[in-house]
C-alpha cells in the first residue's frame, strides 16, 4: 500500500487532514510516536528530540554535534514506521527522508498567514499577536532545521507530490485530494520501491546504532546498504574505532555483510 508522508504549516489544518486520511484508509497516524520510540530506544529525552525537529538551533548548539546525533535517531524511527507500512507519517522530516521511495506520497498542507493566524487564535483562545508569535517560532524552527540537515527550502513546492492550500478547502476536501492521489498507480509499491525502502531503512538503523554506542558515538560515518550488504566509508580517528564500527554494524539484524572502507587517520610526525 502507498505510504503517505506529510508536512504542514501551523494553522493549515494539516494534522486534521492527515488524521482523516489515516482514518479512511485504516492506517496508523504517526507523529509523536516517532519521538517517543526514539527517546526510549536511544535513551535521550523527548524534549531534546522535539527541539531538533521544531526549534531553531542556538549559537552553542551550532558549534557541536548533538543535534546531528538526535536527527539520526529521529530519521531511524521514520524509516522504521515507513517500513511497517500502512501509515500516514506527519512531519519529523518524513517527506524529505522518504522522498526517494516511489510508493511514498509526499504532501505539504499550507494556507495564507492571516487564515492560519485566525485559526490559531480561535483554537487556543488567544490574541492575534500571540498567535502570530507561535506560528513564527514554529515555522522558523522547522525551516532552520530543514536547511541544517537537508540544505533545502521547506516551502519549495517541488519537494512534494501534492501541495494542499486550505484557504478555501475544508478538512474533508483536503483529505479527499490526498486520498485521490494516493490511489494512483504511480504510488503503488513495486519490487524496486520496496528494495529502496529496505536499503534506506537498514542504512538509517546502522547509522543510529553507531551513534548510540559509546565506542562509536563520536564517529561520522557514511553508511550505504544494498540487499543487506552494508558499506561503511569515511575517516575515523583510530584503527580501534574503525574495527568497532564494523563490529557494531555486523551485529545488527538484517546485516548480511559489511564492507569496511573507513580510513583511520594517521597522526602527523612531529
Amino acid at each position: 500500500m502507498t505510504i503517505i508522508a506529510m508536512t504542514k504549516e501551523m494553522g493549515s489544518l494539516g494534522t486534521y487532514i492527515g488524521m482523516e486520511v489515516a482514518k479512511r484508509l485504516g492506517y496508523a497516524f504517526v507523529r509523536q510516536d516517532i519521538i517517543r520510540q526514539a527517546a526510549q530506544e536511544f535513551e535521550v529525552s523527548e524534549e531534546a528530540l522535539v527541539r531538533v525537529v521544531e526549534e531553531r538551533p542556538g549559537f552553542f548548539e551550532r558549534l557541536g554535534k548533538a543535534a546531528r546525533k538526535q536527527f539520526i535517531f529521529v530519521a531511524a524511527e521514520v524509516f522504521d514506521f515507513a517500513a511497517r507500512g500502512n501509515a500516514v507519517i506527519m512531519g519529523r522530516f518524513s517527506t524529505l527522508l522518504l522522498r526517494p521511495v516511489s510508493h511514498v506520497l509526499t504532501v505539504r498542507v499550507c494556507a495564507p498567514l492571516e487564515v492560519r493566524v485566525r485559526r490559531v487564535m480561535e483554537r487556543h483562545a488567544i490574541e492575534r499577536a500571540r498567535a502570530l508569535r507561535m506560528i513564527k517560532a514554529y515555522e522558523d524552527g522547522v525551516r532552520a532545521r530543514v536547511e541544517e540537515f537537508f540544505d533545502v527550502d521547506w516551502r519549495d513546492p517541488l519537494r512534494y507530490d501534492l501541495t494542499v492550500n486550505t484557504e478555501r478547502l475544508s478538512l474533508e476536501a483536503g483529505a479527499e485530494q490526498v486520498l485521490r492521489l494516493s490511489e494512483r498507480p504511480e504510488f503503488s509499491p513495486t519490487e524496486a520501491s520496496r528494495r529502496t525502502l529496505a536499503d534506506l531503512h537498514l542504512a538509517a538503523r546502522v547509522r543510529a546504532v553507531l551513534k548510540a554506542q559509546p565506542e562509536t558515538t563520536r564517529l561520522d560515518v557514511d553508511v550505504r546498504a544494498e540487499a543487506g550488504r552494508v558499506v561503511l566509508a569515511g575517516t575515523v580517528p583510530s584503527a580501534g574505532e574503525r574495527e568497532a564500527a564494523e563490529r557494531v554494524a555486523r551485529g545488527l539484524p538484517g546485516v548480511l555483510d559489511v564492507t569496511n572502507r573507513l580510513v583511520a587517520a594517521v597522526a602527523p610526525i612531529r
